[in-house]
């Protein structure tokens, strides 16, 4: 009852509710003979009802939002059902409802981040379109859908970021075909292919490089969880898989870029993380050489007769000069004969490959192709020598300083850039006062060609 005296008073008329009608209806509290928001006058008691009509109901049509009907489709027959793992193939113009029946759920980001997905819908009037669609997360999956986001990771790979990976333009197809196949096969392949092309297009992309770094490290981190847990597994089978994802696994390191306190083989909490990574391709190498190195995997003889042209002998030159009147105080300062027998070792090995690092640049191989003969350097240390450089030892750091100038030719590869710097500025950041003199040159050099 109104006591103001200003409205003349009006009784509520009762309306049946609508319990069958579509979603939008029942989400906005609608009675079955009204559909206005606004607070109803006498006239608009008499606007039309909601017939629930499929696939669009009139008020829906009339207000021009998608209905529900539309989206949701009739229960088909036994026989047409979807099941849990069919396909968008499975679909055909005789049975509509499986098209639109079928929703693409790709796995959330193991941190809880959501990707782009997906549902078929058939709006009024227009052919069947992608609507981008909220979902809540779910757990993190191996491929048995895919994202845009990683569509796109994947696409730029086969494009791009593959030829990066060999200086031969990958002849054999190991990084384009073979790897993507074995991906399939293997999935800790797959999300590190991803992750290295994550990074590659953080690379290219730097306004972007925050999101394209968090698709690499997610990726990263469930394909070094899935290489670590079939480790145990190792046969002669798929060790050459294991053994391809172990070096995506150094690689995308790289291609993370440099890291604070973090020098590839010391760092100034004791063991590297790189280094442990490594240990994995020692594990898998060590037990099944002859296999992982055959087939496609297998090293191909050099095609060209190598030879050093006059600036490269002259580089080479200045470069020997210093390893030797190094060398020549080591075997001043080290009485233990097992201990210069190793520095010997590894200072001969490094004289080595220097020649032939000079030689491959003498015939202008890019930087990717340096990469076996300096990270070979570093493979084959042994353990001993490897413990001095965590212990900050100054003559396993001054050998070191060395072998780092050689990282700065490999520039030209986008995962290598900035390594040279960093790791010469760990040892430069560790070593005594009285050994500087002896890493002057190396700072020099690498500065020289900045």
């Amino acid at each position: 009852m109104d006591l103001s005296g200003d409205k003349p008073y009006r009784s509520r008329r009762t309306h049946r509710k609508s319990r069958l009608g579509c979603a939008n209806c029942k989400k906005r509290r609608i009675k079955k003979s009204c559909i206005s928001l606004i607070p109803e006058t006498d006239e608009e008691n008499d606007l039309i009802q909601c017939d629930e009509k499929k696939p669009s109901c009139t008020n829906c049509d009339n207000h021009d939002v998608e209905c529900s009907f539309s989206i949701v489709a009739p229960t088909p027959p036994a026989s047409e059902t979807l099941s849990p793992n069919a396909t968008i193939s499975e679909a055909s113009p005789e049975n509509p409802t499986k098209l639109r029946s079928r929703r693409f759920r790709p796995y959330a980001y193991p941190n809880g981040g959501l990707k782009q997905t997906f549902k078929l819908s058939k709006p009024k009037n227009q052919n069947l379109v992608l609507i981008e669609e909220a979902e809540p997360p779910v757990e993190f999956l191996p491929f048995e859908t895919i994202s845009l986001a990683d569509l796109q990771l994947f696409h730029n790979y086969t494009i791009s970021t593959y030829q990066t990976m060999s200086d031969d333009g990958d002849r054999n197809g190991v990084w384009q075909n073979h790897l993507v196949q074995w991906g399939m096969e293997f999935p800790s392949i797959l999300h590190l292919i991803l992750a290295l092309s994550a990074l590659h297009l953080a690379y290219k992309n730097p306004e972007s490089r925050e999101k394209y770094i968090q698709q690499a490290d997610n990726h990263f981190t469930f394909g070094v969880r899935t290489v670590t847990s079939v480790l145990s597994q190792l046969n002669a089978d798929n060790c050459q898989k294991i053994y391809m994802a172990a070096v995506l696994v150094c690689f995308i390191y790289f291609g993370r870029g440099p890291r604070p306190g973090e020098y590839l083989i010391f760092s100034e909490a004791g063991p590297a993380e790189w280094i442990v990574l490594m240990g994995g391709v020692k594990t898998i190498v060590f037990s099944y050489h002859a296999k992982v190195y055959s087939g496609i995997l297998e090293p191909k003889g050099e095609e060209i007769e190598p030879f050093l042209s006059e600036s490269m002998r002259i580089e080479l030159h200045e470069h020997t000069i210093h390893v030797e009147a190094f060398q020549r105080l080591v075997k001043q300062e080290i009485t233990d004969e097992t201990q210069l027998v190793m520095y010997e070792k590894a200072i001969n090995d490094l004289l080595e490959k220097m020649r032939e690092v000079y030689e491959k640049r003498s015939i202008g191989d890019p930087g990717i192709g340096l990469m076996h003969l300096l990270i070979g350097w570093l493979y084959r240390l042994p353990e001993e020598l490897v413990g001095l450089l965590e212990q900050k030892e100054p003559r396993s750091l001054v050998i070191l300083a060395y072998w780092a100038v050689m990282l700065k030719f490999m520039d030209s590869a986008w995962l290598m850039k900035g390594w040279s710097e960093h790791v010469l500025e760990g040892v430069s950041g560790c070593l005594q006062p009285e050994y500087r003199p002896w890493i002057e040159w190396p700072l020099r050099r690498v500065k020289q060609d900045s």
